[in-house]
């Protein structure tokens, strides 16, 4: 059998004050400058990492932006690449279909014939008179065009033809036969890309007429059997056609477009030959068309830019031919640039567009001017913002610490096994008030059911010997609290403990109020279960002294109904054992009123006599004495004389079957009265007991009740 007698040793905590306190308002106030230190710290943490959630929104914001315009600009290079990539198959095609009518004519067909034949009978000479007819009607046809030659080549690969007298009898390698003539002999119109004739030619003098990049467009002649007896080719300057159509998507002061092949050289003209020529990139005068091999100086002189190896990369073949470059890189200039490139011509002719990196991004460097300012401005905003609202939060919160619904807590001035009691205020009423608040490491489920019957079963009590209870509720923390009367006074185990026993007729005079409080409690069917010396006080209350209030009714219980027996079954046996009925301990479920008298004997006994009826520090020991040993009658312990009738009614009310004890508190009270009139307390004795209680107390003074829990 389990009993808990208090939860800490030494003497009786009070439960409600024994002189008023300060205003607690101050005591709030001095509170809240202490805690000042902290709040700056967690305020301090709390706005610095709001400053550093909104840091990672708006650098998220940013980096959705910058995406966001570097895919437009992206769209936007794309877009000019197909654009140029089109015109350059107009103008191809355009050519194609004209370079194909002028080789269908008859007149030309019938020279290129001749010419084919006195060819075969000698060696190609360009003076030949079928031949010189032949160079003069294509002179004459060409005119006005931006051909800039033409040539008339056999089925060997010789040519047979051309308006440059230094190109006759010259022969293509076989290698470029195949790739350049031999579909043309099998039918097709050709567009062979930019190149050096020079290069291609077997045994070709070191100087040739033409020694730039030609474009040729190639087309079969046939003759009247419509069999095909020689390809006529007609050259155009890649720098001087292409060049002009790339240059016309140029719209900003860095970006170009220009043709490369698969060595990586630009076919087209630069836009920067003058910065090249100054570095000596290029020889004086000349254009990049055809020399310059697109290269980063930065990197190496043998590596190629980034656009120009993505281009040429195997995996390009197998993708869609083209591909984009939004991260900077460095250019043939040295210079960050952007770019992309787009494959044409079966994969020998690469269309590419470059811009500087600055010029490209330059919206960046606004949008970035801008965000900083406009964000940072925002998260200073709101930092400035959050900082006050977390200053009114904490500091409201803070302060609501020491508050309870609409009371302010003061100082403690009592505690106890479950609860704590505070001096408090209504904010309103400004009514000085008795707080107690359950302790949040009690708050078990059956101890916050038992605190909330004894806020509610207390409530019900009014008579003026039962402490008043105002209110009840949850703080803002979910602490459960209830609001009482405050009293000044004193416990009269207090009292006892400093003043030694007391008077007879003072301690009828307590004794008869506290059957008085009682007996209301027990008319409407309760029973308090922790009547001791520690929850009887003696106040000044109304102007009149030596008037008592039982306190704590934390272990009241209801004996007209079954509302609260699962909880009490459910505690462990609770109180002081000193005053428990032996019943109490062998059941704490089987209670009646007269456990509360046996408690009032209890006290009388201590009160009169000063000593415990047991004296013993071991509550298994005290328990057992409790519900085996018969007490000592008070009239022999007692250091002052004991009315007869007296001492019979209080070992009538110890006596260990409660059959044997007085039926009810009002018995009790009937027998206390008659006995009052016999030994009468005055309010002017009251009075000079409570100003003699401020004395320096004896050093004799008995030991202390230990306190009930609650």
């Amino acid at each position: 059998m389990a009993v808990d007698s208090a939860d800490s040793p030494g003497p009786a905590a009070p439960t409600t004050p024994a002189k008023l306190v300060p205003d607690p308002d101050a005591g709030v106030l001095r509170a809240a400058q202490a805690r000042r230190v902290r709040l700056r710290r967690t305020l301090a943490l709390a706005t610095v990492a709001c400053g550093i959630v909104l840091g990672a929104i708006g650098w998220w914001i940013h980096n959705e932006v910058e995406d966001s315009m570097r895919t437009t600009r992206g769209v936007a290079l794309e877009s000019v690449l197909e654009s140029q990539a089109q015109s350059l198959h107009v103008w191809i095609d355009d050519h194609k279909l004209g370079v194909r009518r002028l080789a269908r004519e008859r007149r030309l067909r019938e020279l290129a014939a001749d010419a084919t034949r006195a060819v075969a009978a000698a060696t190609p000479d360009c003076t030949a008179a079928p031949v010189r007819r032949l160079i003069t009607e294509f002179d004459e046809a060409l005119a006005g065009e931006a051909a800039v030659t033409f040539n008339l080549i056999d089925p060997a690969g010789q040519i047979i033809a051309a308006n440059f007298a230094e190109y006759c009898g010259l022969r293509y390698r076989a290698d470029v036969f195949e790739a350049d003539l031999a579909p043309a002999f099998a039918g097709e119109t050709l567009f062979v890309p930019p190149h050096d004739d020079a290069a291609k030619l077997q045994r070709a003098p070191r100087a040739l007429p033409l020694d730039r990049p030609l474009i040729w467009i190639r087309t079969p002649i046939r003759d009247e059997a419509d069999d095909i007896i020689a390809v006529l080719g007609v050259g155009y300057l890649a720098e001087a056609r292409i060049s002009s159509i790339l240059a016309a998507a140029r719209a900003g002061e860095t970006d170009e477009v220009y043709l490369f092949d698969r060595d990586g050289i630009m076919l087209s003209g630069s836009r920067f030959e003058a910065t090249l020529q100054e570095r000596a990139t290029l020889p004086a005068g000349a254009s990049a068309a055809g020399r310059l091999l697109l290269r980063s100086p930065l990197e190496g002189e043998d590596t190629r830019t980034r656009l120009v190896e993505a281009a040429l990369a195997p995996r390009a073949a197998e993708q869609r031919g083209s591909g984009m470059l939004l991260d900077p890189y460095t250019g043939y200039l040295a210079t960050p640039v952007v770019g992309g490139w787009r494959r044409m011509a079966k994969d020998d002719l690469f269309i590419a567009i470059e811009m500087s990196a600055d010029e490209a991004y330059a919206p960046l460097q606004a949008l970035h001017t801008v965000f900083a300012v406009v964000f940072g401005t925002l998260v200073l905003a709101i930092c400035i913002a959050l900082f006050y609202w977390f200053t009114a939060v904490l500091i409201r919160a803070e302060v609501e610490k020491d508050r309870m619904g609409p009371y302010w807590l003061g100082e403690r001035i009592g505690e106890g096994g479950v609860g704590n009691v505070y001096h408090a205020r209504h904010d309103l009423l400004k009514r000085p008030s008795a707080v107690k608040l359950l302790k949040p490491a009690r708050a078990t489920d059956e101890m916050t059911a038992r605190f909330r019957r004894e806020a509610k079963l207390a409530s019900q009590l009014t008579h003026p010997n039962m402490i008043d209870i105002y209110d009840y509720g949850i703080g803002i923390d979910g602490t459960l609290f209830y609001a009482m009367e405050l009293l000044d006074g004193d416990t009269v185990g207090d009292l006892v403990l400093r003043g030694g026993p007391m008077p007879v007729a003072r301690a009828l005079h307590i004794l008869r109020q506290v059957c008085a409080g009682l007996a209301e409690a027990h008319g409407k069917g309760l029973v308090h279960r922790d009547i001791s010396v520690t929850n009887i006080m003696a106040c000044l209350y109304g102007g009149e002294y030596d008037f008592v209030k039982i306190l704590d009714f934390g272990l009241v219980k209801s004996v007209a109904g079954e509302q609260s027996q699962t909880v009490t079954r459910s505690l462990r046996i609770l109180g002081t054992v000193q005053y428990m009925a032996p019943e109490r301990l062998h059941d704490p479920s089987d209670v009646d009123v007269r456990a509360d008298v046996y408690a009032v004997g209890a006290v009388a006994f201590f009160i009169l006599s000063g000593r415990r009826m047991f004296e013993t520090e071991d509550t298994l020991a005290m328990t057992s004495r409790v519900i085996n040993e018969v007490p000592p009658r008070l009239s022999k312990i007692a250091a002052q004389p004991i009315p007869a009738e007296l001492d019979e009614l209080v070992a009538a009310c110890l006596e260990k079957q409660r059959e044997a004890r007085p039926e009810s508190i009002l018995a009790v009270k009937q027998v206390l009265d008659r006995l009052a009139e016999q030994h009468r307390w005055s309010q002017q004795q009251a009075k000079s007991a409570w100003q003699a209680w401020h004395q320096p107390a004896s050093s004799q003074a008995p030991a202390a009740d230990p306190p009930s829990e609650g």
